[in-house]
Protein backbone atom coordinates (compact mmCIF):
# COMPACT_ATOMS: atom_id res chain seq x y z
CA UNK A 1 0.00 0.00 0.00
CA UNK A 2 2.90 2.40 0.89
CA UNK A 3 4.52 1.68 -2.65
CA UNK A 4 0.91 2.73 -4.41
CA UNK A 5 0.73 5.62 -2.00
CA UNK A 6 3.70 6.88 -3.06
CA UNK A 7 3.04 6.32 -6.64
CA UNK A 8 -0.21 8.42 -6.44
CA UNK A 9 1.43 11.34 -4.46
CA UNK A 10 4.65 11.50 -7.55
CA UNK A 11 2.16 11.09 -10.23
CA UNK A 12 0.44 13.69 -9.41
CA UNK A 13 3.30 16.01 -8.06
CA UNK A 14 2.03 16.55 -4.33
CA UNK A 15 1.04 14.49 -1.38
CA UNK A 16 -1.35 11.56 -1.24
CA UNK A 17 -3.79 14.42 0.83
CA UNK A 18 -3.69 17.24 -2.35
CA UNK A 19 -4.40 13.64 -4.65
CA UNK A 20 -7.61 13.05 -2.84
CA UNK A 21 -8.75 16.40 -2.55
CA UNK A 22 -8.27 17.50 -6.35
CA UNK A 23 -10.21 13.52 -5.95
CA UNK A 24 -13.54 15.21 -4.54
CA UNK A 25 -13.22 18.51 -5.80
CA UNK A 26 -13.60 16.67 -9.36
CA UNK A 27 -16.34 14.72 -7.92
CA UNK A 28 -18.65 17.80 -6.35
CA UNK A 29 -18.40 19.92 -9.93
CA UNK A 30 -19.52 23.14 -8.61
CA UNK A 31 -20.46 23.06 -5.18
CA UNK A 32 -18.80 25.39 -3.03
CA UNK A 33 -16.55 23.55 -0.42
CA UNK A 34 -18.46 25.71 2.10
CA UNK A 35 -21.74 24.27 1.39
CA UNK A 36 -20.53 20.33 2.10
CA UNK A 37 -21.96 21.11 4.92
CA UNK A 38 -25.98 21.28 3.79
CA UNK A 39 -25.40 17.91 1.96
CA UNK A 40 -23.06 15.96 4.38
CA UNK A 41 -24.45 16.84 7.63
CA UNK A 42 -28.03 15.51 6.68
CA UNK A 43 -26.90 12.56 5.65
CA UNK A 44 -24.75 11.36 8.78
CA UNK A 45 -28.19 12.30 10.87
CA UNK A 46 -29.74 9.59 8.63
CA UNK A 47 -26.96 7.32 8.48
CA UNK A 48 -27.37 7.64 12.60
CA UNK A 49 -30.89 7.36 12.54
CA UNK A 50 -30.78 4.28 10.57
CA UNK A 51 -27.96 2.53 12.46
CA UNK A 52 -30.00 3.57 15.64
CA UNK A 53 -33.33 2.29 14.36
CA UNK A 54 -31.84 -1.04 13.86
CA UNK A 55 -30.61 -1.53 16.89
CA UNK A 56 -33.36 -0.80 18.60
CA UNK A 57 -35.29 -3.46 16.25
CA UNK A 58 -32.54 -5.84 17.39
CA UNK A 59 -33.47 -5.33 21.03
CA UNK A 60 -37.06 -5.47 20.47
CA UNK A 61 -36.67 -9.05 18.71
CA UNK A 62 -34.17 -10.79 17.78
CA UNK A 63 -36.80 -12.22 14.53
CA UNK A 64 -35.89 -8.92 12.52
CA UNK A 65 -39.07 -9.62 10.66
CA UNK A 66 -41.43 -9.58 14.02
CA UNK A 67 -39.29 -6.59 15.53
CA UNK A 68 -39.95 -4.64 12.22
CA UNK A 69 -43.82 -5.40 12.28
CA UNK A 70 -43.80 -4.09 15.97
CA UNK A 71 -42.49 -1.00 15.09
CA UNK A 72 -44.63 -0.60 11.83
CA UNK A 73 -47.37 -1.18 14.20
CA UNK A 74 -45.94 1.00 16.71
CA UNK A 75 -43.90 3.63 16.14
CA UNK A 76 -43.68 4.93 20.07
CA UNK A 77 -41.73 1.71 20.26
CA UNK A 78 -38.74 3.39 18.70
CA UNK A 79 -37.03 6.47 19.00
CA UNK A 80 -38.05 7.64 15.58
CA UNK A 81 -39.28 5.28 12.83
CA UNK A 82 -37.43 4.77 9.78
CA UNK A 83 -38.83 3.74 6.61
CA UNK A 84 -37.80 0.68 5.06
CA UNK A 85 -36.67 3.07 1.78
CA UNK A 86 -34.69 4.99 4.24
CA UNK A 87 -32.66 2.57 5.71
CA UNK A 88 -29.05 3.25 5.27
CA UNK A 89 -28.50 -0.06 3.76
CA UNK A 90 -30.82 0.42 0.99
CA UNK A 91 -29.68 3.93 0.41
CA UNK A 92 -26.01 2.34 -0.24
CA UNK A 93 -27.34 0.11 -2.79
CA UNK A 94 -28.62 2.97 -4.66
CA UNK A 95 -26.74 3.13 -8.26
CA UNK A 96 -28.53 5.46 -10.11
CA UNK A 97 -30.64 8.55 -9.67
CA UNK A 98 -28.78 8.32 -5.85
CA UNK A 99 -29.61 12.54 -5.10
CA UNK A 100 -33.65 12.22 -5.71
CA UNK A 101 -33.71 9.05 -3.93
CA UNK A 102 -32.24 10.64 -0.74
CA UNK A 103 -34.17 13.38 -1.22
CA UNK A 104 -37.63 11.12 -1.39
CA UNK A 105 -36.00 8.94 1.47
CA UNK A 106 -35.26 11.96 3.44
CA UNK A 107 -39.04 13.22 2.60
CA UNK A 108 -40.37 10.15 4.06
CA UNK A 109 -38.53 9.81 7.16
CA UNK A 110 -39.50 13.61 7.83
CA UNK A 111 -43.62 12.63 7.26
CA UNK A 112 -43.06 9.53 9.75
CA UNK A 113 -41.57 11.33 12.21
CA UNK A 114 -43.04 15.01 12.45
CA UNK A 115 -40.29 15.84 15.18
CA UNK A 116 -37.90 16.07 12.02
CA UNK A 117 -39.68 18.58 9.61
CA UNK A 118 -37.81 20.90 8.65
CA UNK A 119 -34.76 19.09 9.69
CA UNK A 120 -33.75 16.33 7.64
CA UNK A 121 -36.09 16.80 4.28
CA UNK A 122 -34.03 20.25 3.65
CA UNK A 123 -31.61 19.05 1.09
CA UNK A 124 -33.54 18.72 -2.34
CA UNK A 125 -30.79 20.20 -3.97
CA UNK A 126 -29.10 16.76 -3.75
CA UNK A 127 -31.70 15.52 -6.49
CA UNK A 128 -29.56 16.86 -8.65
CA UNK A 129 -26.61 14.48 -8.22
Amino acid sequence: MANKEKDISSNKGGSLENWLWEAACSIRGEIDASKYKEFILPLIFLKRLSDVFEDELNNLNKDREIAKKLADADHSLVRFFVPEKALWDNITRQTTGLGEYITDSMRLLARENPRLEGVVNAIDSLSHI
